[in-house]
């Protein structure tokens, strides 16, 4: 009984630990599973540097992804609960406000990051 507990144990761990990890690929190969698996489309509004925010409306996921210099990508982040209509990073704030998940500091530092662009861009546009 006991081997039976300590193997469930390990492997709950081991799921753990292999989720935690960060997932990255051929950006090609990224773009085509989002698109495939989740229905996942580049969020208008979304991009700051080298980071990208994909979401669907049809099945409420949103994933944060980051594209390398070598032509990789790797998942930053994802979720639920994405109701896209709008704008993306109040869109972004209220999904994870639904999410019983925790917010990663590199979701947090997208949105930061998302925050200055924009108010970068008013500042020039408005001088």
């Amino acid at each position: 009984m006991e081997r039976a507990v300590l193997s469930m144990i390990l492997v709950a761990a081991a799921t753990s630990a292999a989720l935690a990890e960060t997932v990255c690929m051929d950006a090609a190969e990224m773009e085509a599973a989002l698109i495939d698996w989740y229905g996942e489309a580049p969020v208008r509004g979304a991009k700051a540097k080298d980071q990208q925010l994909w979401a669907s409306d049809a099945t409420g996921t949103w994933t944060l992804m980051q594209l390398n210099s070598d032509g990789t990508a790797c998942v930053l982040g994802q979720g639920q609960n994405w109701s896209g209509s709008g704008d993306p990073l109040v869109a972004l704030r209220r999904s994870l406000d639904k999410s019983d998940g925790a917010v990663t500091t590199e979701v947090t530092a997208f949105m930061a990051l998302l925050s200055a662009d924009r108010q970068d861009m008013a500042a020039r546009r408005d001088p």
